[in-house]
């Protein structure tokens, strides 16, 4: 039976956000808000056991360790760690994870919840399993935003790399994409996106398979990357050669403090004109138009 390591932390609210999204860069599958006061907020935060826990440990301090040089808040966070089994995963997200309203249209939601659609909105049944993308955090909602405002014309052909819980690949097709496939390098992530796909009745629509992007030979209308900073500079050139001209190309994953140097390293091969820039928080969305 699978286990997970849990950090149990108890934090000023004003650094909830960059701890968060620090320990979600250091590979977490989830974070559940339990409770908040006036100055302190607690945050469970959630890691797959699987041999990476003393690394990630060794990681967090140091990293507490800078934040308390620049930021003397810092020493107010408590840290427990625990374990849990994956039945009680289970209990805690089903918990923890709610209905979410995204952009003009989307609902993000999981299974055992029920709610009236109003006319023209979206719902996307997501487990959250063991995979990221459940909409609640910022670069998944960045990118929902982003493909309802670039899938507008019916029949068009999505790639969606990263695709982790499947939320992406599962918004493109309900807006009316023909063909999206979604891959990932994480077998668990790839069945848990198998099972949302289903969940969402567009198995005929989306193809989910643990992949590559230099495996896939195929090129698509619009391309979306919901990874990290590095990620998306290791594949620049193997994205563009999945793009069709005047296709559409979205990137996230990426911080405030790193949009530029990704703008313009896309931008200098000369294949792409920027379209837009999003931020939410200290998250950055880049949307890209190719020549």
């Amino acid at each position: 039976m699978k286990r997970w390591l849990v950090f149990s932390l108890l934090i000023p609210k004003t650094l909830a956000e960059p701890v968060s999204n620090f320990l979600m860069e250091q590979g977490a599958t989830g974070i559940e808000e339990v409770e908040e006061d006036f100055n302190q907020k607690r945050l469970r935060v959630y890691f797959l056991q699987n041999g990476q826990g003393k690394e990630i440990l060794r990681a967090f301090h140091r990293y507490l360790r800078s934040l308390r040089n620049i930021e003397p808040e810092a020493s107010r966070i408590s840290v427990e760690i625990s374990f849990i089994s994956e039945q009680d995963w289970g209990e805690n997200w089903k918990r923890f994870f709610k209905p979410v309203r995204i952009g003009s249209r989307f609902i993000v939601k999981p299974p055992w919840s029920r709610i009236r659609l109003k006319k023209g909105e979206i719902a996307i049944e997501i487990n959250p399993g063991m995979a990221f993308g459940t909409g609640t955090h910022a670069t998944t909602q960045l990118c929902l935003e982003a493909l309802e405002k670039r899938l507008k014309k019916k029949g068009l052909t999505v790639l969606d790399v990263g695709t982790g819980s499947g939320i992406l690949s599962i918004a493109a097709a309900r807006l009316g994409a023909a063909e999206v496939w979604g891959i990932d390098l994480d077998a668990v992530a790839v069945e848990i996106a198998k099972e949302n796909v289903i969940e969402n009745g567009i198995s005929q629509q989306v193809k989910i398979r643990k992949a590559r992007i230099g495996e896939i030979r195929k090129r698509f209308d619009l391309v979306v990357s919901n990874i990290d900073f590095r990620g998306l500079r290791r594949t620049r050139r193997t994205m563009l050669s999945h793009l069709k001209k005047h296709g559409f190309l979205i990137l996230s994953g990426i911080l405030d403090k790193e949009e530029e140097r990704l703008h313009q390293y896309y931008v200098a091969t000369g294949e792409l004109q920027w379209v837009e820039t999003a931020q939410q928080g200290e998250w950055v969305c880049l949307t890209f138009l190719r020549k």
